[in-house]
């Protein structure tokens, strides 16, 4: 097929008639003057093979050249089966890139843990593109209005999550006929240049600092729910958002629905001592009628339960701190306890996943795990509670010594010595401290003399 016949010279000084270029493409000539190119090809329409013909403009406002690229894409848009008349045609209602987001997110969001409501799919875009883009017509973005909304986040995870977002809303609004842009993850990356991102993990204090993290703590249901959370090390929601239903005292099991957690699979989480002490605790104190949840909340307005950011505030504002200088966060003590795990040589690293680790390889691994593995990772998490609340236990010792001390000596408040004189219970005890005895020695030691 011979193509690119003509000339400019022809184009402008051509009389009535059509003059082809080839490949379908020709110049329209009117008697007025007036000139014009189109584009032939053949379609089937009901089965039949039918001659079809659209405009590409008026020359010489479209030029020789442009013509000429125009009529390339409409032979490419015929050889993949598509309609020309479709690709430069605007769309009849052209929607504001904020809208079809939220046209596509319907239709997307069923697939999301919760059905997206907790909002951090749409958190990229509402942070960082819709206040850019969010008001304009998807037909009116061009490749480098998007390259301008990513520059500022490029290589940042951020930046990787609304570009993961912004495809799939342009691949939408395409589907819809709203954009002729396509693939623009890809092109968008072609045009920026390459960040080598480093995965930087969430805050974590050093394992040596948690009992006195735990001593820190008071007695408050946002306190007491934090306390839970370092025993257990699940997710944040979980705990937040725990119910009584979850819990099985008598199986010291905490059964995690699947709708708590990131992969959408179940998971039991074997309960220690200081778990199950800090439930009764919970029903005694925070019970409230009507509600299922173990830690609600009556200041939260609207879930009614501890707020996923309280706890972080509260690290923050105590000025708790990782290693690298940033103030921790709960998710973090999940690193935490793995570490532990490994300088502590508690168990393997297999163990230790499988202690705070939601996800399952399939759905009858949730039963094993429910069963099989119960004791073996109970062993471990009865470990790390009584590490956390080492303090703690040391503390209510010494006070249990004193305690004794003091019933020991209002009961006996003179006794005889050597020489036969009498002396008081505080002589006694100045005299046993003098002596370096411990407390538990003490009715021993006076029952000697």
């Amino acid at each position: 097929m011979v193509m690119e016949k003509l000339t400019d010279a022809e184009c402008r000084n051509a009389g009535p008639g059509e003059l082809h270029d080839g490949g379908g493409l020709f110049l329209d000539v009117k008697k007025t003057g007036s000139r014009s190119w189109k584009f032939r090809w053949t379609e089937t329409v009901d089965g039949k093979a039918k001659r079809s013909k659209m405009g590409l403009g008026a020359y010489p406002a479209v030029s020789l050249k442009r013509s000429r690229e125009k009529a390339q894409e409409c032979r490419k848009a015929v050889a993949e089966g598509r309609d020309p008349r479709k690709l430069w045609a605007k769309p009849a209602r052209s929607k504001t890139f904020k809208g079809i987001t939220y046209e596509f997110f319907e239709l997307y969001k069923g697939g999301l843990k919760g059905g997206g409501e907790a909002g951090r799919w749409l958190s990229p875009l509402k942070t960082h593109v819709f206040p850019k883009i969010g008001h304009r017509p998807v037909a009116e973005l061009s490749l480098d209005d998007l390259i301008e909304v990513i520059r500022p986040i490029n290589g940042r995870d951020v930046g990787r999550k609304a570009l993961d977002r912004l495809n799939l809303v342009m691949d939408h609004a395409k589907g819809r006929e709203q954009t002729h842009l396509s693939d623009v993850k890809k092109l968008v990356k072609a045009q920026l240049p390459r960040i080598n991102q480093k995965s930087v993990g969430h805050p974590a204090l050093d394992w040596r600092d948690m009992p006195d993290l735990w001593m820190a703590l008071g007695d408050s249901v946002a306190h007491i729910g934090l306390k839970f959370y370092l025993l257990n090390v699940p997710r944040v929601s979980n705990v937040t958002q725990a119910r009584w239903a979850e819990i099985d005292m008598k199986a010291m099991v905490w059964d995690i629905p699947p709708e708590t957690t990131k992969t959408g699979e179940p998971f039991a989480a074997p309960l220690t001592r200081q778990s199950l002490d800090l439930l009764r605790l919970a029903k005694r104190r925070f019970a409230v009628e009507d509600s299922d949840y173990i830690f609600p909340s009556p200041t939260a307005r609207k879930k009614g339960v501890i707020s996923e950011n309280t706890w972080g505030k509260w690290l923050k504002d105590h000025d708790w701190k990782a290693a690298d200088g940033r103030h921790a966060v709960a998710h973090g003590f999940r690193a935490t306890f793995a570490t532990w795990c490994g300088d502590e040589q508690i168990c393997d690293k297999d163990m230790a996943i499988r202690c705070i680790q939601h996800k399952v390889e399939k759905a009858s691994d949730a039963a094993y795990l429910r069963s099989k593995l119960l004791p073996q990772r109970l062993a471990v998490m009865q470990q790390w509670a009584d590490f956390l609340t080492s303090k703690e236990s040391a503390s209510v010792n010494a006070q249990r010594r004193q305690a004794k001390l003091r019933d020991y000596l209002e009961s006996n408040p003179e006794r005889p010595g050597l020489d036969g004189s009498h002396r008081s219970g505080a002589e006694i005890e100045a005299w046993f401290h003098s002596e370096g005895y411990d407390e538990e020695d003490l009715p021993t030691r006076l029952e000697m003399e």
